[in-house]
């Protein structure tokens, strides 16, 4: 009867130890990336003077995003779109 206990006992510990594992397996700004990934997939991609720019235009999906289409095209850059989901992220 003990050594049931004590068998079930380390197959719970080692469980957990392997759950947990599992949950630290992801790199740092793996969620940041994600959440900007879902956010870009709404605006076209250009490239302008060696830089990556997402437009929210007509065509595009972006009535959906942060940046939605008012009637003229708008363009923000890669760096500032990730800061824009990063503050609607922190806000949340």
């Amino acid at each position: 009867m003990t050594r049931n206990r004590v068998f079930h006992s380390v197959l719970l510990a080692t469980g957990v130890l392997l759950l947990a594992a599992c949950a630290t397996n992801r790199p740092p700004g793996y969620l940041d990336e994600k959440y900007f990934q879902a956010e870009a997939k709404y605006y076209e991609k250009f490239q302008h003077e060696g830089t990556t720019v997402y437009c929210a235009t007509k065509d595009s999906r972006s009535g959906l995003g942060l940046m939605p289409y008012y009637g003229t095209p708008r363009c923000i850059t890669e760096a500032d779109l990730r800061q824009m989901v990063r503050d609607v992220r922190r806000d949340y």
